[in-house]
């Protein structure tokens, strides 16, 4: 289910990540790395595992569109309890207070909500949100798949950085007691390294990852054939042998059902 040459790429075992490992992936404005995701997704569902996708910038209906293209029906997944879809962005911060909640008993509904709407404490409401996060964990059969999308909303919409950050880690400790596997997706515009709070956020998360997946705009400007560039790292907390994948840079080219990924210099047409 998910794309083949990045499978080809990554070399994963099964082609789904490391359990107890953490997976980044950095973004920019000019380069969204959304369409990474749904490859984790299809290739976790395809091997019968739980996955959990927490929308912080979505709501479901955006990864269900996408997902049916690539021939993924998020839908029945989440119907038959294989997929859970996690609201947190309708009533992510006091600023929501009063929205109404999405409808139950709709194919758009929600399997559960982060709710920080009515909370005094940004502190708390962490605390809350990793509270539900950690049911659904504990739900999971074998080796689930946690993906936050994304984790710099969190701070966008004003928790403070000790707190996301220490959130963070406890998500990734809680994945490494379940042997799942955390995959989070974070903002790295060149421009936010001005933000000294923004920048310190983006260089914690990737301090604590194995494996780093940077999604970039090409710094040649827009081209015919490719879409962008895919720099595939080691991240900090990286074992070595502890995976064969290499790192590498690639360059890729998103289609309507299909993203395909090739050498640098090596146009696909």
């Amino acid at each position: 289910m998910g794309y083949a040459t990045l499978d080809a790429a990554l070399a994963f075992p099964n082609n789904v990540p490391p359990t107890k490992s953490h997976i980044v992936i950095t973004d920019t404005l000019k380069s969204n790395g959304n369409f990474l995701i749904h490859h984790f997704v299809g290739n976790h569902l395809k091997a019968d595992r739980h996955v959990i996708l927490i929308g912080l910038s979505q709501i479901f209906n955006h990864y269900f569109l996408i997902g049916r293209k690539l021939g993924i029906n998020l839908q029945a997944y989440k119907q038959s309890g294989h997929f859970s879809f996690v609201d947190g962005l309708t009533h992510i911060n006091p600023y929501t207070q009063g929205s109404p909640y999405p409808p139950k008993g709709t194919p758009s509904t929600p399997t559960d909500t982060l709710d920080g709407s009515s909370q005094p404490s940004n502190t708390n409401v962490l605390l809350s949100f990793y509270q539900v996060i950690r049911r659904h964990i504990l739900q999971s059969k074998t080796h689930p798949l946690l993906i936050l999308d994304d984790a710099s909303v969190l701070l966008i919409t004003g928790y403070g950085l000790d707190s996301v950050c220490q959130f963070l880690h406890k998500l990734k400790v809680l994945m490494a007691s379940v042997g799942g596997t955390l995959i989070t997706v974070v903002h790295a515009d060149e421009e936010g390294a001005d933000d000294t709070e923004q920048d310190a956020f983006v260089k914690s998360v990737v301090a604590n990852s194995e494996l780093i997946l940077q999604a970039e705009a090409l710094g040649s400007g827009l081209a015919r054939d490719i879409h962008g560039q895919l720099s595939i790292l080691h991240g900090p907390q990286y074992v070595p042998k502890s995976t064969v994948t290499a790192a590498q840079e690639l360059h890729y080219k998103i289609l309507d059902n299909n993203a395909e990924f090739f050498a640098k210099g090596i146009s696909q047409v």
